[in-house]
């Protein structure tokens, strides 16, 4: 099986422009105190439960020990296409060149707001311009999280492996530089369309992770990860519809997890607390 899905309510969108939702950009702070940069969806509390590691997600106490201190710092804003049709242009004129078209419902990552115009941050970096009247904010921000390790808290057995030289936060970033690719089952192209195995290995083969074809196999790569442990860039495995794994995704932090789901027609990104795939998860790797 490559991946599949329960049919489920779908926002998604099959347009093939990979406009990016979830984002870190380069953030300057005159400390150099922190070690790394972690991103994580400002979107709503509490964050993940925190069960035990053989149970889903649901219905349980957060583990209220803390690990980390942590400073966020906003680098955006999310909104979602309004109209059924709009285009991102080069420059803030709507006879400049045009970027893309998208379609309703399409997430963007906005990183600037002059006048009438949204600048949009596009996958290869630029910035794009849409008319603010073709985007609905909703509320969400892009904020960037600076872990400093708390000295007085010491590692035990049975923690979660450490993630080692694996950047989490690139790999959202460039996981959610997929948005707009559409869903295709057996698909491996990001122009074309991709399932859900296909999609995660892309997005690690760039830093080097070799990871099997399909989610079953994936599942068995990397150390097994609790679900209160889990950290951005983890690796999540879901039995939707077998009693093996056969959909999967990427944590984003907060809850969230993006994947290329078929009832989203792309790449999504959804809550794992969520009843369906809080009953249907059973691994989370970490590579």
């Amino acid at each position: 099986m490559y991946g599949a899905e329960s049919n489920r309510i779908a926002w998604g969108t099959d347009t093939l422009i990979r406009c990016l939702f979830l984002i870190i950009i380069s953030v300057f702070i005159c400390s150099a105190a922190f070690a790394s940069q972690t991103l994580t969806l400002s979107l709503e509390t509490p964050s993940l439960s925190a069960p035990s590691a053989s149970s889903p997600p649901a219905k349980s106490t957060p583990d209220k020990t803390p690990t980390t201190k942590t400073q966020t710092v906003k680098v955006g804003r999310v909104g979602l296409v309004s109209k059924s049709v709009a285009s991102i242009h080069k420059s803030k004129s709507d006879s400049s060149q045009v970027y893309a078209k998208v379609k309703a419902e399409t997430p963007l990552a906005i990183v600037r707001e002059e006048d009438k115009w949204l600048g949009v941050l596009m996958v290869n970096g630029a910035t794009g311009w849409i008319r603010a009247s073709s985007v609905k904010l909703i509320g969400y921000d892009l904020v960037a999280n600076k872990p400093e390790p708390n000295r007085s808290t010491q590692p035990s057995r049975g923690t979660a492996p450490q993630r080692g030289s694996l950047p989490e936060s690139d790999i959202i970033r460039t996981a959610m530089g997929y948005a707009g690719v559409p869903y295709v089952y057996g698909g491996v192209s990001p122009t074309s369309g991709m399932d859900c195995s296909a999609f995660v290995r892309s997005v690690f083969s760039q830093y080097g992770v070799s990871l099997p074809r399909t989610a079953r196999e994936q599942a068995q790569v990397g150390s097994s990860v609790p679900w209160d442990q889990l950290q951005p860039g983890d690796r999540l495995y879901f039995a939707c519809k077998n009693t093996y794994p056969d959909h999967c995704g990427i944590y984003a932090g907060d809850g969230y997890f993006v994947h290329c789901s078929s009832t989203h027609k792309g790449v999504a990104v959804d809550k794992l607390s969520d009843a369906f795939y809080a009953r249907s998860l059973v691994a989370a790797k970490r590579s």
